[in-house]
């Protein structure tokens, strides 16, 4: 039915389209190719001498429009640079041209200072007449004005990526992320369980967004239950000094050049996301291996920051925001109750700037200890400042400081890129640190740091090779937190030194293989000065074959806390068995696990639905050292309006139930929508095709309109263009998207529309006759007599309309002039409800 239905509606197409070019094409004008003369004669419209004494110039040319105000959008050399204004076109050369302004050429990035025009008046001229070499053209099917201007009469580019007055700051919204994990298990007779609660929200009116971040949690160890707040701050964007973001409340300093610490205050920070795409932010990756069904936590400052449960195996977390930016520290709790922890540093990648970008942070306020819970004694005020700017031959200098009433420090430093050596930065911070009366023998310390810090990547051998080091070079050097965590009570006085870091060294290298597979390097070492040091070295290495593709993991990780290494090793084979199922996913795996002796081998299968929203796996293994069978089952589902994930792990003795589900919740103007997890630090879009359900969204994997037709997209890019699409395929027959695409700009938090046009109903072509027994003129309009109903359509030969979106009963009204007998109304009822496609001739009074 609907290949005979597409066919219906083009021979429709063709019926309105023949009759007026079969006589333009005979009659091109002379003095442009693109202009056609029109005959008359051919158009019935009401009758052939009123038709005579129409003027067709107007639409004789490409705009196809009368001159007059339109509200259009502004592209100009292929960039959206304005939307929604409203512009005068007038009539000069057989075609519509736009009188501009002044101020509208420098908003959209023209130099008006280059222009030879020396009078207002010049401006009521076409843009070639302004501008030498520039063209226009009027869209009026798409409401667009469409400039072609000269590179030379534009300004020098920008370094935000898109203009201020594009940023769509959004609607007012209420935004939710929930993310609720538990863990059920039993060891040798004894029952345990855990639940984790994290609820990540934020207030959006105009350009600020209020955001609150707290967590849930409750555990049969100790029976304890407690929510707890983790932040709360006040946000918004502005443009001026490169871009950034004004934040008051409870946040963290910057930690790209001093080592991030929380605190409650203000704070003006640079935003890259503003910049145009060169700069890049660094986003950190938790790697490890989990030797059965576990639960990992990722902690800062000791807060959970992220929980999440992982099958067996090499496991990567990505998707969690840091909220102290210091060092993450992970927690693995085994299936049979084993604790192990190690540390990942965030350090970051050279602090390099292009010339004349200056990337700054100024914040002022109260240190906010992590132990504000336990009556925490060390929150001094404070102010610290950093920048980094880019000067030539590809320098970059760096500095700040700290001033606080127990600390004082300053940084100086200098980055240098080279085509040759690579990226590398050496920076010196000297620092003096008062300590309390509670450690007397301490009194004041002062000393000095040495940071180095490299980046190469080997194009000829596709090697990235990243060393990132740090060397504090006296006793008395301690960082800002370092000192505020001694006096909260953390570390005693006999064990400062104990916990006192003296150096750290890690190195990272991967190494694409190409058909050999990827390596992946990682090691670091750190010193303290009065404990042993602390190692973490792991590796990995894929090789894909046609038929099968192996993987190799190892670690090695020694705490200077913890008298064991934790040594493990990760092989995995994994067959494709596409073609079992239709194309659907499934993979027969073997895996070899051993940790500190213990080994343990499975095999299983583990795949996923052709559209990517369900995951399964399923493994039945073996251990040694007498600890029997073991296996487990683990399901995934990424559905439009929520993840969820459940798995049932068992080994000799013990045996673990996991659970979780996450998900959005956005109270906006329209009501309320249910979503996958929202991107609240960049942005999202709702989609608007009202009464289009079930419409699927190409912009991430499960995500389609509900009932009412909205959507949430997440994981926008802030302050760039994002084209949100529709899938065309995906719409029932009763729905016709009249847009397929809709391009947005939001800030950072914002929550922007995305409209479509769609009629919902059912479609009909209608023979409309009027009480004189005659069709309905040609090129008459057709509206559905509904409130605020923007359906419409055109008559085409002998009265026919083809109308989409109907109800099953209205009325509808023809016009085709402004006289009252041009004028018509009938009233329609459709027969068939369950039809997809209707055929009606009615009488038009």
């Amino acid at each position: 039915m609907k290949g005979s239905l597409k066919k219906s509606l083009l021979l429709l197409r063709i019926t309105i389209i023949c009759p007026v070019f079969s006589c333009a094409a005979v009659s091109p004008s002379p003095d442009n190719s693109h202009r056609f003369s029109f005959n008359p004669d051919f158009l019935q419209l009401s009758d052939g001498d009123n038709a005579k004494n129409i003027d067709l110039n107007y639409f004789a040319n490409a705009s196809g429009a009368a001159p007059g105000e339109y509200t259009v959008d502004v592209v100009m050399n292929g960039e959206l640079v304005d939307r929604q204004i409203k512009i005068d076109f007038f009539a000069q050369d057989n075609k519509l041209n736009a009188r501009l302004t002044p101020q509208q050429l420098e908003r959209w990035g023209i130099d008006t200072n280059k222009l030879s025009v020396s009078s207002p008046s010049a401006y009521q001229q076409n843009i070639a007449y302004i501008i030498q070499g520039a063209t226009e053209k009027f869209d009026a099917n798409n409401q667009k004005l469409i400039l072609n201007i000269p590179q030379s009469y534009l300004k020098p580019q920008d370094w935000l990526s898109t203009p201020p007055h594009l940023w769509d700051e959004g609607m007012p919204a209420l935004m939710v992320n929930y993310l609720f994990n538990g863990i059920k298990q039993n060891n040798n007779g004894y029952g345990s369980r855990s639940q984790f609660l994290s609820l990540d929200s934020s207030l959006n009116l105009g350009g600020w967004r209020l955001r609150h971040n707290g967590n849930w949690s409750t555990n049969s160890y100790n029976k304890e239950s407690h929510w707890q707040p983790v932040s709360v701050y006040l946000q918004h964007d502005y443009s001026f000094l490169q871009g950034g973001q004004f934040t008051v409340g409870q946040t963290s300093t910057d930690g790209a050049i001093f080592d991030s610490f929380p605190f409650e205050g203000a704070q003006f920070s640079s935003d890259d996301g503003m910049i145009a795409p060169e700069l890049s932010q660094y986003s950190p990756v938790v790697r490890g291996i989990a030797y059965s069904q576990a639960q990992v936590s990722v902690k800062q400052n000791g807060v959970v920051i992220y929980q999440k449960n992982v099958p067996p195996g090499p496991f990567e977390l990505r998707d969690f925001n840091q909220i102290f930016t210091g060092d993450l520290e992970v927690e693995i709790r085994e299936a049979d109750g084993t604790i192990r922890h190690f540390t990942q540093a965030t350090a970051v990648l050279p602090i390099l700037q292009r010339q004349g970008r200056l990337r700054y942070n100024l914040a002022f306020g109260k240190y906010r200890s992590s132990s504000t819970l336990n009556n925490s004694v060390s929150e001094p005020q404070f102010v610290q400042s950093s920048a980094a700017i880019g000067l030539p031959y590809e320098y970059t200098f760096y500095g700040g400081g700290i001033k606080a009433d127990n600390y004082a420090a300053v940084l100086l430093g200098l980055g240098k890129y080279s085509d040759f050596f690579g990226a590398f930065s050496l920076d010196v911070t000297h620092a003096r640190s008062q300590f309390s009366q509670n450690y007397k023998s301490f009194g004041k310390q002062q000393g000095q740091s040495y940071r180095f810090m490299y980046s190469r990547g080997f194009g000829e051998t596709n090697t990235t090779l990243n060393i990132t080091g740090y060397r504090y070079a006296t006793r008395g050097y301690y960082d800002f937190d370092e000192l505020q965590q001694i006096q909260s009570g953390f570390v005693d006085e006999k064990n400062i030194n104990s916990y006192h870091q003296r150096s750290r060294i890690s190195t990272t290298i991967s190494q694409d293989l190409q058909d050999w597979g990827q390596l992946y390097l990682s090691a670091s070492k750190d010193q303290y000065w009065d404990t042993a040091d602390g190692y973490n070295l792991s590796a990995s290495y894929s090789l894909p074959f046609r038929y099968i593709s192996a993987m190799l993991s190892l670690g090695y990780n020694k705490s200077p806390y913890y008298h064991e290494a934790d040594k493990s090793l990760f092989l995995s084979v994994s067959v494709p068995l596409n073609s079992l199922l239709n194309g659907n996913n499934l993979f027969l795996t073997t895996n070899t696990i051993t940790n500190n002796g213990q080994v343990q081998q499975q095999v299983g299968l583990n795949g996923s639905s052709q559209d990517g929203e369900f995951n399964y796996a399923v493994a039945q293994g073996w251990q040694n050292q007498n600890r029997g069978e073991s296996g487990n089952i683990n399901l995934n589902y990424r559905g439009p309006y929520a993840q969820m994930n459940g798995g049932y792990a068992w080994q000799k003795e013990s045996s673990q139930w996991t659970y979780g589900i996450s998900g959005g919740i956005t109270l906006h103007p329209h009501g309320l929508t249910l979503s996958q997890p929202l991107s609240l630090d960049s942005a999202s879009a709702l989609v608007q095709a009202r009464d289009a359900a079930s419409v699927k969204v190409l912009n991430g994997s499960g995500i389609y309109t509900d009932w009412r037709g909205y959507a949430v997209v997440p994981y926008l890019n802030p302050y760039n263009r994002n084209q949100i699409s529709l899938d065309v395929n995906s719409v029932k027959d009763n729905v016709e998207l009249l847009n397929t695409d809709v391009t947005v700009i939001p800030s950072r938090g914002a929550l922007v529309s995305a409209p479509f046009k769609v009629n919902v109903g059912n479609k009909a072509i209608i023979t409309l006759i009027q009480k004189n027994g005659e069709p309905v003129p040609f090129g008459s309009v057709v509206t559905l007599d509904s409130e605020n109903s923007i359906n419409s359509s055109i008559v085409a030969d002998q009265g026919q309309v083809y109308m989409s979106g109907l109800p099953e009963e209205d009325t509808l009204i023809a016009q085709w002039g402004e006289e009252a007998s041009q004028k018509c109304k009938t009233n329609y009822k459709l027969q068939n409800k369950k039809a997809k496609f209707s055929e009606l001739t009615l009488q038009c009074q």
